[in-house]
């Protein structure tokens, strides 16, 4: 087996379309079939069901994706640390991240922190919050960082609370609620829009408590997946959404984010690793703590 052959396998599972994943490569669609049926021969098994004019995994085609993307993404990070290996040796640090993270954190952490451990080969994977414990816990990830409090991240890893961080309110421009800082209390009967609690619960619970605290039950009028969703549909004017503060780096046209005025309207921001993780995944820990405490170290 090629990696080549598991570039090929991926594209057309990504895409199911022989057609489609032929393009990425510029290579002919019979050339990427015969690729696809020789590694399915070299398996033993079909990776795709041809049946009914459409394309679907196989149970074995399933259980290939995952192993296939390990196998490349392990093949990228020699590629990387081989041609260092006459100077100071690398070290590959691998972290998961929330998506609010990815765009508002680690931009504040990761610079500062390459720039003091230069050896350090950083590899971030967008995931959620639950998926980044089973990675910790398996070595799939070196660090994580996630929403989740402590204790909820089961056996073997640890939860090491970053700090509490403000929520803000998005809203469409032209919103009545105006420019100035928003009390709780006035989104009381105003549509949410928010993240489906099967997908984020820390993040739907957390809205769900702080709004029952300040007196009423949220209405969640629009669910979404990811952040910039919410915010497309706040733009289009179908409700309002509670994000975390690290969302308002994210600009989006048609959105303005506004303070909340309450004391309780905060949600947990932490990083899960393993007893076991390399040393780099606790200096990374201790420059995101230092990059979200005040200057005084309150």
């Amino acid at each position: 087996m090629e990696l080549r052959q598991l570039r090929y396998f991926l594209a057309v599972a990504e895409e199911l379309s022989v057609t489609a994943a032929a393009r990425r490569f510029h290579m002919a669609q019979p050339a990427l079939s015969q690729a696809i049926t020789k590694l399915e021969r070299q398996l033993g098994a079909p990776l795709f069901d041809r049946g009914g004019g459409r394309l679907r995994l196989t149970a074995a085609g399933r259980l290939l994706m995952p192993e296939a993307r390990t196998l490349l993404e392990r093949a990228r990070e020699i590629a990387d640390l081989v041609p260092h290996a006459q100077g100071q040796e690398r070290t590959v640090l691998r972290v998961g991240a929330i998506a609010s993270a990815v765009s508002g954190l680690l931009p504040r952490v990761l610079p500062a922190f390459l720039g003091r451990h230069p050896w350090v080969l950083p590899r971030v994977y967008e995931m959620g919050q639950r998926r980044q414990a089973d990675a910790v816990r398996n070595g799939e990830i070196d660090i994580g960082v996630c929403r989740l409090p402590r204790g909820e991240a089961g056996p073997a890893v640890h939860v090491q609370p970053l700090g509490d961080e403000p929520l803000c309110c998005a809203v469409a421009e032209g919103d009545p609620l105006g420019a100035g800082p928003v009390p709780l209390a006035a989104l009381a009967g105003r549509d949410l829009v928010g993240f489906p609690r099967a997908l984020a619960p820390v993040a739907y619970d957390t809205i769900v408590s702080v709004c029952m605290r300040a007196g009423f039950s949220p209405r969640f009028s629009q669910e979404a997946e990811n952040d910039q969703a919410i915010l497309g549909l706040v733009a289009c004017g179908l409700g309002v959404a509670l994000v975390p503060e690290l969302t308002t780096r994210l600009a989006v046209r048609g959105v303005r984010y506004l303070p909340v005025v309450d004391a309780h309207a905060v949600t947990p921001l932490s990083v899960i690793v393993s007893a076991g993780g390399p040393p780099e995944a606790a200096l990374l820990l201790r420059e995101a703590l230092r990059a979200l405490r005040p200057p005084d170290g309150g």
